[in-house]
């Protein structure tokens, strides 16, 4: 008989029912070994190598010995823990734990019976490439907090550590926190006119964009010269400058990686990092959705000709496009050629979890995962310009040069496509919402229809007001949006974005009003020490997503694990000891 050891309890009996008699199924309950939590470093480093010292977890010492004991009487040890790097390394771990004896891997990427059937008949070795990337972030991780924290104290009791990663969250909260404490809200005015050409379609509004010729690149802050611009306006001849109309493709958007599946479900659902997480977990586990710890956006052949078939069924032929939809993801550094998380049927739809907070999340998956397989949406825009100009139109059969253009902007949905099913422009509300990002203006936004018109058209001022705005600061962040900026600026991977954002919060450096961040007098404290001792190093963006990148080139076998370490952890040290760290424990500590 043989042993396929999994991580979760939860999966255990699913996948039994897969493989048959022929296979016991037992879970290691997650991680097995790790750095002790408490005592010295536990990392050595010798003539330029790492020595980290791992201990078994104390909650793992049952789970260890029953698993030795079911592999001395397994004829096979299949180590089938969680598709990524983190499992790859629990694999490891099982490895060195259980006894000397071969090992294979088993990797699936969804818990049905083709993809479980189909792994254990394919098992490969285990990837030292990917458990020493794991190993080099742990180590990093440790070696920063263990060298940083001791100087961090000095700020009192409540500044508990530094991270390598959570530091550089908290910093970008604290500047932005700082950039609205300096801001200073400015009164301007917006010009619109409300215009009509008689015999089309009803009155429409322009704003004013263009003043003797010049943009308005500076708000008009003046309210008396804003007043004196109507009143000059309204005698004035309205002519249409120009009339431009363009039809624009609204593709479809990718399907969810773990950044934008957290992202949408804070927007969508109310819900944080951590409880998504969680949610997503308890799906993949029940064999709902693909794994979820992922940063691409790519689908198998499968999973397209899937999708494919369930749009033609259930949609007019316009909703197919020809071809398959192919959606790069935008990271070079992708992590090990994950499919984007989808449903493992796309055949279950909507109903398939009910109304439930797992249903809900299910929901949002499928919608996304089908919608990145229909056909583009198209919009028509019109922009109509129109002049304010003294006099006649034409000056020696020449336009005059108008003293001010009004703008005017339409967009009417010419065909839906992959909106059909989504009921909004998905890739704008998400983005925009989670980015924490205002509109410009209440005023800048597109109208309805509007008429075509010709240049020369008189036009009928029907109203012409100047309203008052105020400049807004910058928002503050949101998790969601959080997460965005680090995943944009390459800073940790989709595995750490949650605890990041919990860790933040519960070490009191991070506060959270009406999901609005704000960073606490603690947080502005610890990050003004950090960034006048270390800056240029861990806490600044772009030293950490170098390393991020370090750990991507150990991953593909193009670098050392050792030598990233060791230069990095020499390069804290070293400002650790400017900022008061008495010693050397990198070379003091001695391993057990």
């Amino acid at each position: 008989m043989k042993l396929l050891i999994v991580e979760s309890p939860n999966k255990t009996r699913k996948i039994r029912e897969f493989l048959g008699r022929d296979y016991r199924v037992a879970a290691s309950f997650g991680h097995v070994r790790d750095l002790p939590m408490s005592g010295d470093l536990a990392v050595t480093f010798v003539n330029g190598q790492v020595l980290p010292k791992y201990l078994p977890l104390d909650r793992s010492r049952d789970a260890i010995a029953d698993l030795k004991r079911q592999a001395e009487d397994a004829e096979e040890v299949l180590l089938a823990t969680d598709p990524d790097r983190e499992g790859e390394a629990i694999a490891w771990h099982l490895s060195q734990l259980l006894g000397e004896r071969p090992y294979r891997r088993v990797v699936f990427h969804a818990i049905t019976k083709a993809e479980v059937v189909k792994a254990v008949a394919n098992p490969r070795m285990l990837d030292q490439h990917l458990v020493d990337a794991q190993q080099a972030r742990r180590v990093l991780d440790r070696v920063v907090g263990w060298l940083v924290s001791p100087t961090l104290r000095r700020l009192g009791s409540e500044a508990k550590s530094a991270g390598r990663v959570q530091s550089v969250a908290l910093r970008l909260v604290a500047e932005r926190e700082r950039e609205i404490g300096k801001f200073n809200a400015v009164d301007y005015f917006i010009l619109t006119a409300t215009v009509e050409k008689p015999g089309t379609l009803p009155p429409f509004v322009a704003r004013l964009v263009t003043w003797k010729g010049e943009p308005l690149g500076q708000r008009l802050t003046d309210q008396a010269i804003a007043q004196k611009t109507v009143d000059w306006c309204r005698k004035q001849r309205w002519l249409v400058q120009s009339c431009d109309r363009r039809d624009q493709q609204r593709h479809p958007p990718p399907p969810f990686s773990t950044a934008t599946v957290q992202q949408a479900a804070s927007v969508r659902l109310g819900l944080n990092p951590d409880q998504t997480m969680k949610l997503l977990q308890s799906l993949f586990e029940g064999g709902h959705i693909t794994y979820h710890r992922t940063d691409s956006v790519a689908l198998s052949p499968e999973a397209i000709t899937a999708a494919r078939t369930l749009i033609g069924q259930r949609f007019k032929p316009a909703y197919l496009p020809p071809q398959p939809v192919i959606h790069a993801t935008k990271s070079a550094n992708a992590q090990e050629a994950h499919e984007a998380i989808r449903p493992t049927h796309a055949e279950s739809g909507v109903d398939a979890l009910g109304d439930t907070p797992e249903g809900k999340l299910y929901q949002l998956i499928w919608n996304r995962f089908i919608a990145s397989q229909m056909a583009s949406g198209r919009d028509q825009l019109t922009t109509i310009d129109i002049a304010c100009a003294p006099g006649a139109w034409l000056v020696e059969g020449k336009p005059p040069q108008a003293m001010g253009v009004f703008q005017a902007k339409g967009k009417v949905v010419l065909f839906d496509g992959w909106r059909k099913l989504t009921g909004s422009d998905e890739t704008d509300e998400v983005v925009k919402k989670a980015r924490g990002k205002a509109k410009k203006d209440d005023d800048d936004e597109f109208a309805g229809e509007l008429p075509m018109l010709t240049p020369g058209d008189a036009v009928d001022l029907k109203e012409l007001e100047a309203l008052n705005r105020t400049t807004k600061p910058p928002p503050r962040y949101t998790q969601a949006s959080l997460i965005k900026k680090l995943e944009k600026e390459g800073i940790g991977r989709p595995s750490t974005y949650a605890a990041i954002m919990r860790t933040i919060l519960e070490r009191g450096y991070v506060g959270e009003k009406q999901r609005k961040l704000f960073a606490t007098e603690l947080g502005m404290a610890v990050i003004d020490f950090l960034v006048h001792h270390y800056g240029g190093n861990f806490i600044d963006l772009g030293f950490t997503a170098r390393l991020e990148e370090d750990l991507d080139r150990i991953a593909r076998g193009e670098a050392s694990w050792q030598q990233v370490v060791t230069d990095a952890a020499q390069s804290v040290l070293a400002l650790a000891q400017r900022a008061g760290l008495r010693g050397n424990p990198l070379i003091e500590s001695r391993p057990a």
